[in-house]
């Protein structure tokens, strides 16, 4: 590792490269990526409290238009555009809740056929989830985010 640069850093800088990699060849005409990260998300629903739900890694593109999550791959294997779960326009989502647990960030958001989904942000990757919460605010709160190359 470089002298100098904190440690973490280059690990999340090549998994940006490799979200914006995989994100790039799905790209509508003038649409971009506003930020990517990863996020730990689980379906919400049933009787369990989401307390005791299992967890899952994903990847999260946010672009000016969509909300793109991939499956992370296993060990040493490249993310691709099959990894894909979730493209959907913004207007598919409503953001139900937002609660800020420390150290986490989480989001309730529904989604398309009134499946409930909790994404749940690490401190360095909150940005992605505020970016993804102003673009799915309900009513008048829902916003545009201004476009930033990755």
């Amino acid at each position: 590792m470089p002298r100098g640069v904190p440690r973490g850093v280059v690990g999340r800088k090549k998994v940006r490269e490799k979200i914006v990699a995989a994100t790039r060849p799905t790209l509508a005409g003038g649409e971009s990526i506003v930020s990517c990260g990863t996020v730990w998300d689980t379906e919400c629903g049933g009787r369990a409290p989401l307390l005791f739900r299992g967890r899952s890694l994903h990847y999260v593109a946010v672009t000016d238009q969509r909300l793109i999550v991939f499956g992370a791959p296993r060990r040493r294997r490249p993310l691709t555009t099959d990894s894909m779960i979730i493209a959907k326009r913004h207007p598919s989502f409503t953001l139900e809740k937002e609660r800020r647990f420390s150290p986490m960030l989480q989001l309730r958001v529904r989604g398309p056929g009134d499946r409930v989904l909790a994404f749940e942000f690490r401190p360095r990757d909150r940005k992605v989830g505020r970016d993804l919460a102003t673009v799915l605010g309900s009513g008048e709160q829902r916003g545009r985010l201004p476009r930033v190359d990755a």
